[in-house]
């Protein structure tokens, strides 16, 4: 017995000392190949991995609360548009929550930005902190962060307007690592000093969540039109469908001949991928699909390597096979080469990860790649390099062991038909996927550069803005005078919004036809600061800010009127445009005509729009002051508004850049650019290490092709040329089945935007 299982364990060494010498074999014989193909497969997995741990990123989004599956952001959609409205007032998911019996919790929310804190230290020093505010109310406890509570009574905030709950990085932010309930903190808002109390603390939100770390207040009902508020509804599970029916035929009976109002409502976790502005369920894809893409032709190329190593291992394999070697375990033997190698790949692959980690997450990704924090991705590309190198080392392994010994060993034999058809056919897939590549990234990137850079019919370089808040109207007058006095400031406008933003719309009839156009609410020099050409009638006057309302229509929407007046001579000019949704709810006199601009991403075409002036309401009750300035002396022109403005406000001024805001727009667009480029480099140039180790090879096994060559007098440029022929069709075949497809490709993309790049030729 005692013999039997020392003869077990003797034969289990040797087959392990087998398995061990035929892969150094192998990496010593055809050491620069397969350095090749170790390093190819390496950088494969470590972009695989990180676009996985993106991937893992996104669509975990909100997975965080328990409740996730059930609850839902309660949205309207206008006339059946395309664009949904998340904004509501704080009574409506109260009024829902009380008319309609699915619905188990609602609660509301709004986020108001950074802004000063002052927290008072032992030694009664201040110390300021500019920190996210964020007010809540109605069942917002219950439904998100039940469990989640550190210390305190989180449910305290609604009892009075100043008791806060703070989330645990914040806390230690404010009071260090002795943080408790009960402690005291100032803050600054519409040019009050406010004191709270923080009665409660709760576990930090993770990056992937919709809500973020700060400071979270009670939210006290507010006025109906007052909409800026995002609601939340937790329904009894399985009531969705029924609910819609029920609140979209209450909407039916209000139902009038200009506005169709239809609710919608997103769960929770397809907020971030699904729900327009958020991030992108396309994006995510994309990149998933490019890393599977990548790991694709690092595979091919092994695969390559592993048949054309097949005629020169061949004689090996079959006197093992003679001198009683059980076959099947040669073929195991040669696919456990393939998983070693495989396993290899992937460790060296964590030197690179490291790499990404401290130089393109953050840029591209947006994510930490942390091999701690993200355990579940690095199973998964260890097990699928593990079940990869398996099942790509199958075909070789039975590929290199169907030959007749005696021919093996008489040296006679070639490489089969099918096995050279499918070596060019994956060599020609690799050149197909390069060039498609290629020219993907290449117009992704023309489109980034071109909707960065078309004008926008508007001046943005050199436009700095900032949220004025509640600034009472005479301080508003005071402080643009006093920043006029300045000479590197050009010109200020008040507006309720800037461009980019979403604007109000309203209606009226014309002939039976209704108009629809975006309004923007502003001061009366707005024409002038943006440099908009007038095109009929006349500018805004100062006197129009304090009467009856004033519009200038842009020419599209111009265009609407006319083709709805019966009667051609009909001058716009004069004409009032009644209607229900204007700011005031009154009359609005048409006083000019201006030129299309963008007031919108230029993924939208350019709608009617009209700018708006009258009874006062910019200087009253408008969100934004716009400044131009002198760009010669932008920071120092930057730093005068600072110290301007802490002269009239205590609250934290969050200025901004009007032409990076626009950038922004495209940020979704630059960085899918950014990654595909990498994505796309790091494919070629593994497509073409494998392509040449392959030459390499190649090379090796026709020296005696090579030298008779030589010696029968051909020149290098013919040798070269005998070697790389059947490289060089390959690629113009997969060239001419590249393009049409890249083309389509590209063509079905560009679809997604109004205005888009020319297919350029070349």
């Amino acid at each position: 017995m005692t013999s039997l299982l020392l003869v077990c364990i003797t034969k289990k060494q040797y087959k392990m000392r087998v398995l061990l010498y035929n892969l150094l074999f192998l990496l010593k014989r055809f050491r620069t190949s397969s350095i090749l193909n170790i390093i190819g497969l390496s950088v494969a997995f470590a972009v695989f991995y990180a676009i996985i741990v993106r991937t893992y990123y996104d669509l975990s989004f909100d997975r965080n609360f328990e409740k996730a599956d059930n609850i839902y952001l309660y949205t309207t959609r206008h006339n059946n548009g395309p664009r949904l409205l998340d904004k509501t007032n704080t009574q409506t998911p109260k009024e829902l929550a009380g008319k309609f019996p699915e619905i188990k919790n609602s609660c509301f929310m709004k986020d108001y930005g950074k802004i000063m804190f002052e927290v008072e230290d032992s030694m009664n020093n201040l110390h300021e902190f500019h920190e996210k505010l964020i007010r809540v109310g109605g069942d917002f406890i219950d439904m998100f962060i039940p469990n989640n509570i550190i210390m305190g009574d989180a449910r305290q905030i609604f009892t009075a307007n100043d008791k806060a709950m703070l989330t645990e990085s914040m806390a230690r932010k404010f009071f260090g690592n002795d943080y408790l309930v009960g402690k005291s903190l100032v803050f600054h808002q519409q040019n009050r000093r406010n004191n709270i109390t923080v009665v409660a603390i709760c576990k930090d939100f993770p990056d992937n969540c919709s809500f973020e770390n700060g400071v979270y207040l009670n939210q006290p009902e507010r006025l109906e039109g007052d909409r800026g508020y995002t609601s939340y509804l937790e329904l009894i599970p399985g009531n969705k469908d029924k609910l819609l029916t029920k609140i979209n035929k209450e909407y039916e009976k209000t139902k009038t001949d200009y506005d169709n109002l239809r609710a919608e409502l997103i769960p929770l976790p397809d907020i971030h991928l699904k729900f327009p502005g958020k991030g992108g369920l396309g994006t995510t894809l994309s990149l998933l699909a490019t890393g599977l893409w990548l790991m694709i032709i690092a595979y091919i190329n092994f695969v390559n390597f592993s048949i054309a190593m097949a005629p020169v291992r061949l004689k090996g394999f079959n006197i093992r096979r003679i001198l009683g070697e059980n076959p099947l375990f040669l073929k195991f033997s040669i696919a456990v080469e393939s998983t070693l190698i495989s396993f290899v790949a992937f460790l060296l692959s964590l030197l690179f990860i490291h790499y990404f980690k401290i130089s393109v997450s953050r840029d591209f990704l947006q994510v930490d790649l942390s091999l701690s924090k993200n355990i579940s991705p690095l199973l998964l590309a260890a097990g699928a390099s593990i079940i990869m190198g398996f099942l790509v080392g199958i075909y070789p392994a039975f590929h290199a062991t169907t030959f007749n010994p005696a021919i093996a060993l008489n040296g006679s034999f070639s490489t089969s038909f099918h096995s050279k058809a499918l070596k060019n056919t994956l060599i020609v897939f690799q050149f197909i996927t390069a060039v498609f590549t290629i020219i993907v990234a290449f117009f992704i990137k023309y489109q980034h550069d071109y909707m960065q850079n078309k004008p926008w019919g508007l001046t943005k370089e050199n436009v700095v803005y900032f949220q004025i808040g509640k600034m009472p109207a005479h301080n508003r007058k005071v402080f643009a005078a006093e920043l006029k006095e300045n000479p590197d400031i050009i010109d200020i406008a008040l507006s309720t919004c800037v461009p980019s933003e979403t604007l109000n719309e309203i209606s009226r009839e014309y002939g039976g036809k209704w108009i629809k156009m975006k309004t923007w609410e502003t001061s009366a020099n707005i024409l002038n600061f943006f440099d908009i050409n007038l095109v009929e009638g006349r500018d805004f006057e100062d006197e129009d800010c304090y009467g009856t309302e004033k519009i200038i229509c842009n020419m599209t929407a111009f265009k609407d009127i006319m083709t709805a007046f019966k009667d051609a001579n009909n001058n716009v000019i004069g004409t009032d445009f009644a209607c229900n949704y204007a700011f005031t709810g009154g009359m609005t006199e048409i006083v000019g005509v201006m030129e299309d601009f963008h007031f919108q991403s230029l993924h939208k075409s350019i709608q009617p729009m009209a700018f708006v002036v009258g009874k006062d309401y910019t200087t009253l009750f408008s969100n934004y002051m716009l400044i131009k300035i002198n760009g010669k002396n932008r920071d120092k022109t930057v730093n005068y508004i600072n110290d301007t403005w802490k002269k009239f406000s205590k609250e934290f001024l969050d200025l901004h850049f009007l032409d990076e805001t626009i950038n922004k727009l495209y940020e979704k667009e630059n960085n899918l650019a950014k990654l595909l480029t990498i994505c796309g480099l790091i494919t070629i140039i593994v497509a073409i290490m494998g392509v040449y180790g392959l030459i390499l090879f190649n090379a090796k096994s026709k020296r005696k092709t090579i030298a008779l060559h030589k010696v029968h007098g051909a020149s290098i440029m013919e040798v070269i040329l005998m070697l790389n022929r059947g490289f060089l069709i390959q690629f113009a075949v997969a060239y001419i089945i590249a393009v049409p497809v890249a083309y389509y490709a590209v063509n079905r993309w560009l679809e997604n935007f109004a205005y888009k790049t020319p297919m350029y030729w070349w």
